[in-house]
C-alpha cells in the first residue's frame, strides 16, 4: 500500500489528523499537483479552508506553468 493509499484509507475512516501528516511527509518528497489537491480535500474535511486555498492555488499555478507547484 503505497503513503498516498494509506492516507486515503485514514481519510475514508474519519482520521483526518493521520491524513493529513500522512500528506504532509509524502508532499515533501512528491509534491505532485494531485498530492497537494489530496491534502487540501483532507484541509477542507478539517474546516481548514485558507491553508486548503493555497494548495488548490499551487495546484493551478502548476497546471498554469507546466511544471511542478513550488513552494510559494
Amino acid at each position: 500500500m503505497s503513503t498516498r493509499e494509506v492516507a486515503e484509507a485514514y481519510l475514508a475512516q474519519g482520521s483526518t489528523v493521520r491524513a493529513a501528516a500522512t500528506m504532509l511527509n509524502l508532499i515533501k518528497i512528491e509534491p505532485t499537483p494531485e498530492n497537494l489537491a489530496l491534502l487540501a480535500d483532507i484541509y477542507l474535511e478539517q474546516g481548514l479552508f485558507d491553508d486548503a486555498k493555497e494548495l488548490y492555488l499551487r495546484v493551478v499555478k502548476a497546471g498554469l506553468n507546466g511544471g511542478s507547484p513550488k513552494e510559494s
